[in-house]
């Protein structure tokens, strides 16, 4: 007899009764019109001005327990015990609360509530909030349903996929109702009748109109167990037959970095977010494939080698996105980002190694690809060990990322000029503030008096840019061909007092090519620095005055593949006069100059 255990949270024919079924509806649509009316509130605290609004320590985790405590009970209640319920209701409301609230702690500003940063530090946690309350929502409702602390996976898988499904039929459901509504404002507008479109665009029903939608919806799902099980099979179904595409994909770019090396995976700067969202598009479809593990749903060969496949060609990407975090941390130290992108890292290394293994264990016979599930559920937990340490004091990405720099300071690692002091104050929060106080009053040998300077000016919000000299000009830029060098005066040149030069003119550690052309047919050449990209390029064309100094007169750019390269390599020319300036042809294109607001073209008949 198999040791799994199958389980159904929910049975196929809903047989709990008609006066049970009503109680529910009511239970949820009493949490939707609760939910409707908090959010409501505070919407008019915020529109008025007045408290909570004023006060973020209060506006943040009411925000976030109105939003989310009233849909874990939506989806709950009737499936899970009542006590079971009751506890998992508080607890979720105490630790939405205390994570806004630490959230808000590390960085708002004491002195002002700056409402753009602090909303796009709360955007971050609802979506990490969002993820981790779905994991603990679909752990909570298995463990409950099979009376133990680890549930089978079956049960897992049931919990979580109708969990999904219905948010994902929620928020179809609450778009068509909007859409009715607007649809019966314009109906009723043709006949000079407003009071619909007027009715709608009040915030006191918008509110608690689709919230009572959403309980609605979720009521509705629930009920109609059939109609969600319907979905999942042929959700599973559609997206398990896209895994051979993508393993196909994913091993034929495997293959490919064998000839083309790692250069033009670096080149994209973006190179460890795109590998590690191949392997969540991997994981998913290989989940989808192999749904709850059942030897029953005889899954066919050109799967089953699918999935083998896309367990081995998992490791290889994970590694990659994590060399290629190593390298970017080993240059610039750790940033807030790279933090997150680590922890990224760390929960994908768990699914690529695990389903490894149980790829390699399948073939000696057994249930194949048994270990998966073991994997998934341990990894589940590991989800949501990395989010709480995220969001607080434990591995805040602000405290780890402001430490990181700063050493990097102190070490000597970064020169003070070179040093982004801004990047404490804006993104450090309040560990960034409270680091610049220590580096306005600290002791770092030579460069103490520099990097108090720069600490204390950065701390009163004064751009902290310092010109650079003539060996970081010299550094900044690089000259093609290389046996050219720039014309004598052009790194001389106080650049800072100079209009529209570029970056790699008036601060450190910003690199940019030089170029050489006749380009306003005058007979000497100009300079062009060029900023470029992996695919395009933004270029400043210089000329000599009278007076021997050089002004930026015009702007190039080109975004054709390969035109880097061909710059770099010597091949582009200058066409023949072109009204008054030239064209730079760079691969058989053609890019006209766009002269800058002091040296327009003149007018000509």
């Amino acid at each position: 007899m198999s040791d799994k255990v199958e389980t159904v949270i929910i049975p196929p024919d809903d047989n709990r009764g008609t006066g049970y079924l009503r109680t529910l509806a009511v239970s949820r649509l009493a949490a939707g019109f609760v939910q409707g009316l908090g959010l409501y509130l505070l919407y008019l605290s915020v529109d008025d001005s007045h408290w909570p609004a004023t006060d973020p320590y209060w506006l943040a985790p009411l925000l976030l327990v109105f939003v989310f405590v009233p849909l874990l009970f939506q989806q709950a209640v009737g499936t899970m015990r009542t006590r079971t319920l009751a506890i998992w209701t508080v607890a979720a409301a105490i630790l939405l609360a205390a994570l806004a609230w630490y959230d808000i702690w590390r960085h708002w500003e004491p002195q002002t509530f700056n409402g753009g940063s602090d909303a796009a530090t709360t955007a971050a946690l609802i979506v990490s909030a969002v993820v981790g309350l779905f994991i603990a929502q679909s752990l909570i409702a298995a463990a409950d349903a099979e009376r133990r602390f680890v549930a089978s996976y079956a049960a897992y898988f049931d919990a979580a996929w109708k969990l999904e499904i219905q948010l994902l039929l929620a928020a179809l459901f609450v778009g068509v109702f909007w859409g009715v509504l607007w649809l019966g404002a314009v109906l009723f507008n043709l006949i000079n009748l407003g009071f619909v479109e007027t009715l709608i665009e009040k915030s006191w029903f918008a509110i608690p109109a689709t919230t009572l939608a959403v309980a609605a919806a979720i009521h509705v799902t629930d009920v109609r167990a059939r109609l969600v099980a319907g979905i999942r099979t042929v959700a599973h179904t559609l997206l398990s037959w896209l895994l051979p595409l993508m393993v196909l994909i994913a091993v034929g770019f495997t293959v490919s970095l064998l000839f083309t090396g790692l250069s033009p995976l670096w080149a994209t700067k973006s190179a460890a977010g795109l590998l590690l969202t191949s392997a969540a598009v991997l994981v998913i479809l290989l989940n989808a494939a192999f749904q709850d593990g059942d030897p029953a749903h005889n899954r066919s060969v050109v799967l089953r080698y699918a999935e083998f496949a896309a367990a081995l060609v998992l490791v290889p990407f994970v590694l990659i996105a994590a060399y290629a975090l190593w390298l970017r941390v080993a240059q610039y130290g750790w940033t807030a980002e790279r933090i997150g992108t680590a922890a990224a890292i760390l929960v994908a290394l768990c699914y690529a190694l695990g389903y490894a293994v149980a790829a390699l264990l399948s073939l000696r016979g057994g249930i194949w690809m048994v270990l998966l599930e073991r994997v998934n559920i341990v990894t589940a937990f590991i989800v949501l060990a990395v989010l709480l340490a995220l969001f607080t004091p434990l591995a805040d990405p602000a405290r780890l990322s402001v430490d990181s720099q700063v050493t990097r300071l102190t070490s000597g690692a970064v020169s003070p000029k070179a040093f982004d002091f801004y990047y404490l104050r804006a993104e450090g929060g309040r560990y960034g503030r409270a680091a610049l106080g220590e580096l306005a009053t600290g002791e770092f040998g030579a460069s103490t008096a520099l990097i108090r300077k720069l600490a204390r000016t950065e701390l009163a919000g004064v751009a902290t840019t310092i010109a650079p000299t003539k060996t970081d000009l010299t550094a900044n830029i690089t000259v093609y061909p290389a046996s050219r060098a720039l014309p004598h005066g052009f790194v001389e040149q106080d650049w800072s007092r100079v209009g529209g030069a570029p970056a790699c003119l008036t601060a450190a550690n910003v690199k940019c090519d030089a170029f050489f052309g006749d380009f306003d047919g005058d007979g000497s050449e100009d300079v062009v620095l060029v900023s470029p990209s992996a695919y395009s390029f933004w270029g400043t064309i210089f000329r000599r005055g009278a007076d021997r100094s050089w002004t930026p007169v015009a702007t190039i750019s080109g975004n054709c593949p390969g035109m880097i390269d061909a710059l770099r390599g010597g091949h582009a020319t200058v066409a023949p006069p072109h009204a008054m300036w030239r064209d730079w042809v760079i691969e058989g294109v053609h890019l006209h100059p766009t002269p800058t607001a002091s040296d327009t073209e003149p007018c000509r008949p």
